[in-house]
C-alpha cells in the first residue's frame, strides 16, 4: 500500500467541495453499482476507447477526486476493464498512475470539455506515476466524444426532453452557485494574498538592509584591520 494522502493537492473552494461533503456520510458501497453501471455504458458506447488501451497490457489507474470521498481504482487487462469503489483516505492501493484533481475537472477531461493541458498546466489536475500511460489514456478518450448524459441516460430515451430540462437547470443553478463561490473566494482570499504580497515586500527590504550592514561592517573591519596595520609598521 502506498501513501498517496500527498499526492493530491487541496480541494478548491467550490460548489462541489461542499456537495462532497454532504453526501460523505453515505458508505462507499452505495455509489459501487451506479460507477459500475457507467463503466459498462462506456464499454457499451465507446468501445473504440478501449481498443486503443489495449496495448497497456495490465494497468492500474487511481483516480483519486480532492473532493469527494470515494476514489476509484480502473484496472485494464487487454483492453478489459474493471473498477473498485474506494474510501479516499491515505492508505490507498498501488496502482501504476494516480490521477487527482476536483470531481468536476476530472468529468470535463473525461468529456473532453476543456483543455487538458490547461489542467495539467495549472495544476488543476495532478497526475503521478507512469505518463506514457495516462498519454495513452487521454488519448483513447479524446478519440471519441464521450457524453456523460447519454451515459447516464441510456435506454431512458422517452424521458430524455424532460431530463434535458432539468439538467438545463441544473447547470444553470450551477454557473450561479459557481458565481457567488468565486465572489466569495475572491472576497477572503484577496486581502490575504495582498497582505502576504505586503510581507514578502517588508521581508525583501529587511534583507537588502541587512546585505548592506554586513558590507558596511565587512568595510569597517578591514579598516580597522588596515589602520592597526599601519600603527604596528
Amino acid at each position: 500500500m502506498q501513501d498517496k494522502g500527498t499526492s493530491s493537492h487541496s480541494p478548491s473552494f467550490s460548489p462541489m467541495l461542499f456537495a462532497g461533503l454532504a453526501l460523505r456520510p453515505l458508505p462507499v458501497v452505495l455509489f459501487r453499482p451506479l460507477v459500475k453501471h457507467i463503466l459498462k455504458r462506456i464499454e457499451l458506447l465507446y468501445p473504440e476507447v478501449f481498443q486503443r488501451l489495449a496495448p497497456l497490457g495490465h494497468c492500474r489507474f487511481l483516480i483519486v477526486p480532492t473532493d469527494f470521498h470515494c476514489c476509484f481504482l480502473l484496472s485494464l487487462d487487454g483492453g478489459k476493464a474493471s473498477i473498485e469503489v474506494l474510501q479516499n483516505n491515505e492508505n490507498l492501493p498501488d496502482a501504476d498512475t494516480t490521477i487527482s484533481g476536483g470531481m468536476l475537472s476530472l468529468i470535463q477531461l473525461l468529456e473532453g470539455s476543456v483543455d487538458g493541458d490547461a489542467l495539467f498546466f495549472s495544476r488543476e489536475i495532478n497526475v503521478q506515476g507512469d505518463t506514457e500511460a495516462v498519454l495513452t489514456l487521454r488519448n483513447a478518450v479524446d478519440s471519441v466524444d464521450i457524453s456523460f448524459e447519454e451515459i447516464l441516460v441510456g435506454r431512458l430515451a422517452v424521458l430524455k426532453p424532460l431530463l434535458d430540462r432539468a439538467i438545463s437547470k441544473a447547470a444553470m443553478l450551477y454557473e450561479t452557485v459557481h458565481k457567488d463561490f468565486r465572489l466569495v473566494h475572491k472576497s477572503l482570499v484577496d486581502p490575504l494574498t495582498l497582505r502576504i504580497s505586503q510581507i514578502d515586500d517588508d521581508l525583501d527590504r529587511q534583507e537588502d538592509r541587512m546585505i548592506k550592514v554586513e558590507k558596511e561592517i565587512k568595510k569597517m573591519k578591514t579598516s580597522r584591520r588596515n589602520q592597526t596595520n599601519t600603527a604596528r609598521t
